[in-house]
């Protein structure tokens, strides 16, 4: 199976309700995120808890990025409806700089997205015909200005559409289409789960770690380091003395910030090989934690989302470590 996610649904009640298929139609959702060649866009998964999902951006500072592309197992040839979730960034302009097509099997569909609201909604794509049960769908930027691919959605039902605005009712839809459980795994047993990988939850993890407990570090992008990492390359200062922080951070004199390649990247691998050689901590990248579960007024578990094949644990233990920045685990 390939690493993008898709379900196709075959529905065999006699009548279907508002929005889903009727039956015997077929409906397949692919996720943006997990295109298996994200080409020149990258994953977005910083508004995950507004908008419910990561999502594909177009981040080619006025040049046009390379297609995204992933191939899509659909279960019949012929009519499919698209629907493509994305916004129109500044609406304000009439050249919409997010703008991109989608190309089914070959063959551009009828639409330009990005163009039509400012707030993430499903867009029509009109009808593409489909000629084989494997396609190759891609997502061809047009002006390298941030467009935002979310998810497309096939189905072969006219009628359908997908849940129009984030919340239960769309979580319980993407939940079905993608085949996940209403309780996640267990991620494994734990003394410690620090959720966000900054310098802070680095060295509280590492800290943890060395006084004997079973950590978790759940960070949601793909090197540790949150700002000062070299995804951001925001310079870190101060007096950190001769403790773990010195061990991780990315204190580097301003004049290196123009050089390349930028410093940053050699202290991501330096603060990657420092958690590598702690044996108690167990590293979960590109995971996003996005639910709590409490008991009274304490945690007992929270539950992380890949943001990329969409896999969801539950990471349970006695303690919780905040380090997400804005506090959203104690929010």
């Amino acid at each position: 199976m390939q690493r993008f996610l898709f379900t196709l649904s075959v529905w065999l009640a006699a009548v279907a309700p508002v929005g889903l298929p009727a039956a015997g139609a077929a409906e397949v959702l692919v996720e943006a995120e997990a295109f298996d060649h994200p080409g020149g866009w990258v994953i977005d998964q910083q508004f995950m808890d507004v908008m419910g999902s990561p999502y594909l951006l177009a981040h080619g500072m006025g040049r046009p990025v390379q297609p995204a592309a992933t191939e899509v197992a659909l279960p019949e040839t012929g009519t499919y409806h698209l629907w493509v979730r994305t916004k129109d960034w500044v609406p304000e302009e009439a050249w919409h700089p997010g703008r991109f097509t989608v190309v089914v099997g070959g063959t551009p569909a009828d639409a330009v997205f990005g163009t039509e609201q400012p707030a993430w909604h499903w867009q029509s794509g009109g009808t593409v015909e489909v000629k084989a049960k494997r396609v190759r769908v891609e997502l061809v930027d047009v002006t390298g200005f941030e467009g935002r691919c979310d998810a497309l959605y096939f189905t072969t039902d006219a009628e359908a559409a997908p849940p129009a605005e984030p919340g239960p009712a769309m979580d319980a839809w993407r939940r079905r289409l993608r085949g996940l459980p209403e309780t996640p795994p267990s991620a494994g047993e734990f003394d410690v789960v620090v959720v966000g990988g900054g310098i802070a939850g680095t060295s509280a993890a590492i800290a943890a770690a060395r006084l004997g407990s079973e950590v978790a570090l759940v960070q949601d992008r793909p090197v540790l380091g949150g700002n000062a990492s070299g995804e951001i390359r925001v310079h870190t200062g101060g007096d950190a003395g001769p403790h773990i922080v010195n061990e991780i951070n990315a204190n580097y004199p301003s004049s290196a910030w123009y050089k390349a390649p930028h410093p940053t990247r050699r202290f991501d691998r330096r603060r990657h090989a420092v958690v590598g050689a702690e044996k108690n901590i167990h590293l979960f990248l590109n995971t996003h934690v996005f639910r709590v579960q409490t008991a009274g007024d304490r945690i007992t578990s929270v539950d992380g989302k890949d943001i990329r094949s969409g896999k969801e644990l539950r990471f349970a233990a006695p303690v919780f470590i905040d380090c997400t920045g804005d506090g959203w685990i104690g929010y």
